[in-house]
């Protein structure tokens, strides 16, 4: 098997004139074999599935996507989660739930009410994650990436710990070379929203924008990587929030059982010694429930706090894992893991867990049989990230309205052309 600078030239044609292919390259049966795909990495001269930041597939991801700089206009994001949204709406799969202010529902609304279930008042909705399973510890950090992870990262890779990191997509952009040195070390990456902001006070179109952004930027800057988590900002979820992240981004919410406040270490109302107390007593606690524990990779306190409490928690037996590793689950939507191939799933794909929204929208969706979802993998959903669709030809992609181009063409119809070869 070969493959041809022509081969590439040729897809990139057909992908413009409206033709995708799920491959570039004829096969004889439908998904090309993990032989084959050896030996056309073997031809290329690439070794593993990661590839260097020299090598040419880079370029084709060039980091020149312009992003919000704030609040995202939800009148310039992609057609495609437009377009998502109203799909679901119609289907009535967002619940028509009134935006709160901080958690504070008008009328006298009751938060725990099942209908709202806000988990700022503590309500556990179906499929949020609080809890670890028994005798295990998840280690995760929220607001990254910052001037301190650094630091953070360094110390989880010398004892070989991995993390989850739910990052703001507006610390992402301002600091693209520390999130590669998580995302380098093998860390999993999720989502806490582009702006950090209060989401049940949000409009269902300013939510669309918080998530689809965020897992904007991780889709580019780590080969089109979806990410599987969100953990909302403040705690402050409800039903409505969890239908969009779900049903439109195929999100699970990750909230937590215990919280060491350590943010508030800058603000002066608590301190580290305060902060370390509080982790002890949680290392202390019986092993049922298994410990989730809110930490922010925030400053060199915080960061700090972490590093002095988790000797402890690895003498006390708490068995500590990334959150995808609590239960067994691949790190994101479209991948097992950082080095792993990315499954090409296009812009949407229907699942039975996104309903009628994702049937009507993969209607219009560029999609591929080829590497399926791994078996234990979440539903994928309604739409994933890359660039959008235009509604005037599925083939036309770009990104608010910019004309296509080879940067234009990127996300997930370069993915269906080319990375599984590449990656």
């Amino acid at each position: 098997m070969t493959f041809t600078l022509s081969s590439l030239v040729l897809a990139l044609a057909a992908t413009l004139t409206g033709v995708v292919n799920a491959h570039p390259i004829a096969q004889s049966s439908s998904e090309s074999t993990i032989s084959e795909r050896g030996s056309l990495l073997s031809s290329l001269g690439i070794q593993s599935w990661s590839q260097p930041p020299e090598h040419p597939v880079h370029k084709l991801f060039a980091r020149q996507s312009t992003y919000p700089t704030g609040n995202p206009d939800v009148t310039t994001m992609p057609d495609a989660w437009k377009q998502a949204l109203s799909n679901a709406l119609a289907a009535g799969l967002i619940p028509d739930i009134p935006q709160s202010n901080e958690g504070v529902y008008p009328n006298g609304l009751n938060p725990l009410d099942p209908s709202i279930c806000s988990s700022t008042a503590q309500c556990r909705g179906n499929g949020d994650i609080w809890d670890s399973p028994d005798g295990m510890l998840g280690i995760s950090f929220d607001d990254g990436p910052t001037a301190a992870s650094p630091a953070l990262y360094d110390y989880l890779r010398s004892q070989n710990q991995r993390s989850t990191h739910f990052m703001i997509g507006l610390n992402i952009a301002a600091n693209q070379n520390i999130f590669m040195q998580t995302y380098n070390d093998g860390n999993d990456i999720a989502v806490h929203t582009w702006t950090h902001r209060y989401m049940t006070g949000l409009t269902n179109e300013e939510l669309v924008a918080e998530f689809g952004w965020t897992l904007q930027i991780i889709a580019d800057l780590t080969g089109g990587r979806i990410a599987r988590y969100w953990r909302p900002p403040y705690g402050d979820s409800d039903n409505r929030v969890r239908a969009i992240a779900k049903n439109i981004f195929g999100l699970t919410q990750v909230n937590w059982n215990h919280d060491t406040d350590d943010w508030e270490i800058a603000t002066g109302q608590t301190n580290p010694t305060a902060v370390a107390n509080a982790l002890a007593s949680f290392i202390a606690l019986p092993k049922s429930p298994g410990l989730m524990i809110l930490e922010h990779e925030l400053d060199t306190n915080t960061v700090q706090a972490f590093i002095n409490a988790y000797p402890n928690m690895k003498s006390s037996g708490w068995d500590t894992r990334s959150i995808p590793e609590l239960f067994g689950a691949p790190y994101y939507q479209n991948a097992q893991g950082n080095t792993s191939p990315v499954t090409p799933q296009g812009i949407v794909a229907g699942s039975p867990a996104a309903g009628p929204a994702a049937a009507a929208a993969a209607g219009n969706a560029v999609t591929t049989g080829a590497n399926p979802t791994p078996a234990n993998a979440t539903p994928t959903s309604a739409i994933a990230m890359g660039a959008s669709v235009s509604p005037s030809s599925s083939a036309s992609v770009h990104k608010n309205g910019a004309t296509p181009s080879i940067r234009g063409v990127t996300g997930y119809l370069w993915a269906l052309l080319v990375l599984p070869f590449l990656l």
